[in-house]
């Protein structure tokens, strides 16, 4: 399945395990040797609602905002769910809406805390928003970092060639004041109320598209603008629009999801 180029193989929580998930991630994302894919989707019904688990190439597991909409579709194409239903992920309840070939996902408000993101700045502990988050003597770049579920830290600006995306990108996802590290969105404004992102997604590495991320460089558009509204968020692999009436109100967000292909893991051995 995948959602604005973000793509995961999907395995139902009955055929596995739990605590074989994270060597399966590893196994299946594997683009050489495996399936491929940004992520590992573990799906099943948990009563009356879908239950989410995703866990990231490198096996850690994580808060996926593409991963919640492909889900959806999967859990809607069973007869699992109706068009409008809650999904467990990750410790969160996120009601959910299918309508007119658009899946629709609450996040609840962004949090710029730093207990919450986490993020442990040893010189101002709580100021994570419009500051100096990397610097190495020859560059100083500022931004801000936030969670909408998975940590993200958010660069304004023209965006990046590839070679700077490949040399700063996990240079901040392992920085040492991120203890679970975090993914890396700059955010370049193209239109008011339209963003032009690219994105380094923490334990995976470059990708075409990220949920969490973009809601998250919606919402720091949003606090720098003192906007609200629905803000069209163009990732490498396509669109999502984020709503939020104010910056720290509760996000939704909207988009398409799509089944690419199906089939059967025969593991190797």
């Amino acid at each position: 399945v995948e959602a604005i180029g973000n793509d995961f193989p999907l395995i139902h929580l009955t055929d596995v395990a739990v605590s074989a998930l994270p060597e399966l991630a590893i196994r299946l994302c594997h683009r050489r040797f495996g399936v491929g894919g940004d992520g590992l989707l573990a799906v099943g019904l948990d009563g009356m609602e879908l239950r989410l688990r995703m866990f990231n190439p490198d096996g850690t597991e994580d808060f996926c905002g593409n991963g919640l909409r492909c889900a959806a579709l999967h859990g809607h194409r069973q007869g699992w769910v109706g068009d409008q239903f809650t999904i467990r992920h990750l410790g969160r309840s996120v009601q959910t809406l299918i309508e007119d070939g658009l899946i629709q996902t609450e996040l609840g408000p962004a949090s710029y805390h730093a207990e919450d993101i986490p993020v442990q700045f040893p010189d101002d502990p709580q100021n994570t928003f419009d500051r100096i988050i990397w610097e190495d003597g020859i560059r100083s770049i500022q931004g801000s970092v936030l969670t909408t579920g998975s940590t993200h830290t958010i660069i304004p600006g023209p965006l990046p060639d590839e070679a700077t995306i490949a040399d700063l990108g996990p240079k901040i996802e392992n920085a040492p004041q991120f203890p679970d590290r975090t993914s890396v969105i700059w955010v370049e404004t193209v239109a008011p109320m339209v963003l032009a992102i690219r994105i380094w997604e923490r334990g995976v590495g470059e990708t075409q598209g990220c949920g969490t991320g973009s809601s998250a460089a919606a919402v720091d558009y949003l606090r720098r603008t003192g906007g609200g509204g629905t803000v069209e968020v163009r990732n490498p692999g396509g669109s999502v629009w984020v709503t939020a009436e104010t910056w720290d109100a509760p996000v939704s967000v909207k988009g398409e999801a799509r089944e690419v292909f199906e089939g059967v893991w025969l593991a190797p051995g």
